[in-house]
């Protein structure tokens, strides 16, 4: 046999990632964050670029749902997926009760804001991203600045990525 028969063959024989429902990984997701307080995440969309991108790997420890400040990027589970998007508002969970309260998050890129986000339903805050050979700590002193920032201005998203996501359509690359 020569070798370009052996690798034609090989392309033919071609394999499918095993990959968990996302149910189950939301499940193995949240109780791990329960026994072990963290957990280590490999991002899949682009909600969050160009913060977050696919690819990255993000460290999310537990932290109060009480003391998420708007910017924080937080995690959550919402039907059977895990979330990691920007708080960028708390809201009043009833209007007669002050004290029990939602954040309202969204993707950097996302045009909309999410429907708001419970503490039952609240994992963690993503303390790091890695990214190739570099990580990016979201607990120094200009990561924070600059989460608020995004958090602020995050309703004229639509104004820069709705012109990129046309060009995209108009151009395809």
């Amino acid at each position: 046999m020569s070798l370009a028969s052996a690798a034609s063959r090989l392309s033919i024989r071609r394999q499918e990632p095993f990959v968990l429902p996302d149910r189950d990984f939301a499940l193995l997701v949240a109780e791990k964050m329960r026994s072990q307080g963290s957990v280590y995440l490999r991002v899949s969309g682009g909600s969050m670029v160009p913060w977050i991108r696919a690819g990255d790997f993000v460290f999310v420890r537990q932290f109060d749902f009480a003391k998420v400040a708007v910017g924080d990027v937080v995690v959550f589970r919402r039907n059977g997926l895990v979330v990691t998007h920007r708080a960028i508002r708390r809201v009043a969970a009833t209007p007669n009760d002050a004290t029990a309260s939602l954040l309202v998050t969204k993707g950097d890129a996302s045009a909309e804001t999410d429907p708001p986000v419970s503490a039952a339903e609240f994992l963690g805050r993503a303390t790091r991203i890695h990214r190739r050979r570099h990580h990016i700590d979201l607990e120094s002193f200009t990561q924070i600045l600059l989460g608020r920032i995004l958090a602020r201005f995050s309703r004229m998203s639509r104004l820069v990525y709705g012109p990129l996501r046309f060009s995209k359509r108009l151009f395809p690359i």
